[in-house]
């Protein structure tokens, strides 16, 4: 059960991480136009494939730290579903923007579709996953994160403007990074514990 844990932490934390470098790292490459026209395609693909990874290893995240919560209520797999339909809703629109990017010089108008469904589905799960986690965490301040992501992801899909739309962005990657910190600290504390 330990290795789960540590491998869960391990997701979130790089999950976080990678969300972060890819999603915002177009304010320091800038490989787009505002109108979405590619013009730098090395930076446009090293972008996307990192938000795409983070994409992939938050759905491994979500998935493994649902196995780690103590509470099977229905509200409880309600918002851990939610979370991980949107977290592969993210993943679908990473691979969607990368490819139809190259391929036509600018990403689909319709895999934003894909983000906002997946940013919608999180900020609903996240919220109801960590308020039904209160008294069950699996790591202290797991729950109170999980409900901040969820905030920040609606956030970032009901303020289009920027800076704002992309501080709710990072603020949503970022929890679960520190969900990825908790979950392995406490991995290390039971480990400590048990030898």
């Amino acid at each position: 059960m330990l290795p789960t844990v540590v491998s869960t932490g391990r997701a979130a934390a790089a999950a976080g991480v990678l969300m972060v470098a890819g999603t915002q790292g177009e304010w320091l490459l800038n490989a787009q136009r505002d109108d979405g026209t590619v013009t730098n395609t090395p930076a446009f693909v090293l972008l996307l494939t990192m938000s795409t990874l983070g994409f992939g290893l938050l759905t491994l995240a979500v998935r493994g730290l649902r196995r780690e919560s103590a509470r099977r209520t229905m509200p409880t797999r309600s918002g851990a579903f939610l979370s991980m339909v949107g977290a592969g809703l993210l993943t679908a629109f990473g691979v969607v923007v990368l490819v139809t990017g190259v391929i036509l010089g600018g990403p689909l108008e319709l895999s934003f579709l894909l983000f906002a469904l997946g940013m919608l589905s999180l900020s609903i799960g996240q919220l109801i996953w960590g308020l039904t986690l209160r008294r069950h965490s699996p790591a202290p301040g797991v729950w109170q994160l999980l409900a901040l992501a969820g905030i920040a992801a609606f956030a970032a899909i009901a303020i289009p403007v920027d800076p704002w739309h992309d501080i709710a962005l990072v603020v949503m990657c970022a929890t679960w990074f520190c969900i990825g910190v908790l979950v392995l600290r406490t991995a290390a504390t039971a480990t400590v514990r048990t030898t």
